[in-house]
């Protein structure tokens, strides 16, 4: 009885042996398992033109934004999508009065509480004189975009972006203009306009720690692409800006895994740079990227990057890459992927020109 006893106990000490062996693999491996198999979904909305966007408010539940047109008659109808289950459905919510001609940006704060830029009623009567937001007003839903008010919007100038952090404080991004709101869209106060910028991307890491960039990119007159970067920084949830030292040309990707540790991808010379400081100095990772576009690190070896219709996937910090996925078209439009999103863990969404939505698990 004892040696049974005995026998008994020394396999379940291998057993946790084995287990914590492999445990440890693991925390050395030091990497989140992997997106492997990128599928496009099905959902019940007319095939759709394009889709500029989609943003994730957890894995469940996300939003994408985009236009309608047959491939006959190529009327466009804006339209706005959402899932509520991780993609496996989709439902299409209404627009009025939000905005009869589309939605610019959107931006959740939760599953229920969501903001978005769209079409100033006031602004579309016939008649109506300019006004400095250029006919644009900040909505607010507080059921998952069941339904939408327009915000006052004192001093809004207008948004190509939009950030959320609660219900109260968001910030508005313009070409160069950052303006800051601290009353729930009320009111609209611009904190930095600098010579350069045209912010296109916004990453907080960090609920006070936030990063933009840009820059300018236009064509030559003798031909070629000018191309000049810019990098801004903010410690107090956008109250105040610094513009950082940039010497290197247009950011296409900005990713941040932390405060003080982020990537940045540029064009057309398709680089890859790191900082640990908080982008105080920037390291060349990589001169020679396959991909520069929509790119989302989700820790500081793993990230996803696109390139016209492919999904990159690199497991070295930007080292090496591979192509994880290539979308067919499906219309008389190109299938270019216009935005990416990792949400959590081991899942990814992307939308294309051509209104395809693709989902990657492990």
């Amino acid at each position: 009885m004892r040696a049974s006893f005995l026998s008994v106990s020394l396999l379940l000490l291998l057993g946790l042996a084995a287990g914590c062996g492999s445990d440890a693999d693991s925390a050395t491996s030091g990497l989140l398992l992997p997106i492997t198999r990128w599928q496009t979904l099905s959902y019940s909305a007319p095939q759709l033109q394009g889709f500029a966007d989609v943003r994730f408010a957890s894995a469940q539940v996300g939003w994408a934004i985009g236009g309608y047109a047959s491939d006959a008659a190529s009327v466009y109808q804006p339209t706005l999508l959402s899932t509520r289950n991780g993609g496996d459905t989709w439902q299409q919510l209404p627009l009025r009065p939000l905005s009869p001609n589309g939605v610019r940006a959107i931006s959740p704060v939760s599953e229920q509480l969501v903001y978005a830029v769209g079409s100033d009623p006031a602004a579309l009567a016939v008649g109506a004189p300019p006004t400095p937001s250029g006919g644009q007003v900040v909505f607010k839903s507080t059921n998952g975009g069941g339904s939408w008010q327009p915000l006052p919007g004192a001093g809004y100038a207008g948004s190509f972006h939009l950030h959320f952090s609660s219900e109260q404080t968001g910030l508005s991004f313009k070409n160069n203009i950052i303006q800051r709101t601290t009353d729930g869209g009320a009111s609209w106060t611009t904190v930095s306009a600098p010579a350069v910028g045209d912010w296109r991307l916004v990453e907080f890491p960090a609920a006070a720690v936030g990063y933009v960039g840009g820059g300018s990119l236009s064509s030559g007159v003798a031909g070629g692409i000018f191309s000049r970067g810019a990098l801004a920084k903010t410690t107090d949830q956008g109250a105040n800006w610094q513009v950082l030292p940039w010497p290197h040309q247009y950011i296409q990707s900005l990713s941040f895994v932390s405060p003080a540790v982020g990537f940045a991808a540029t064009v057309p010379e398709r680089h890859l740079y790191k900082t640990r400081d908080g982008g105080s100095t920037w390291t060349l990772i990589n001169d020679h990227l396959p991909a520069a576009s929509n790119g989302h690190f989700v820790d500081e070896q793993q990230a996803y990057f696109t390139e016209g219709t492919a999904i990159y996937y690199t497991r070295d910090g930007g080292l090496t890459w591979q192509q994880q996925f290539r979308a067919t078209p499906n219309s008389q439009f190109p299938a270019t992927i216009n935005s990416l999103a990792v949400p959590a863990g081991p899942v990814g969404f992307a939308v294309t020109s051509d209104g395809q939505v693709i989902r990657g698990t492990r």
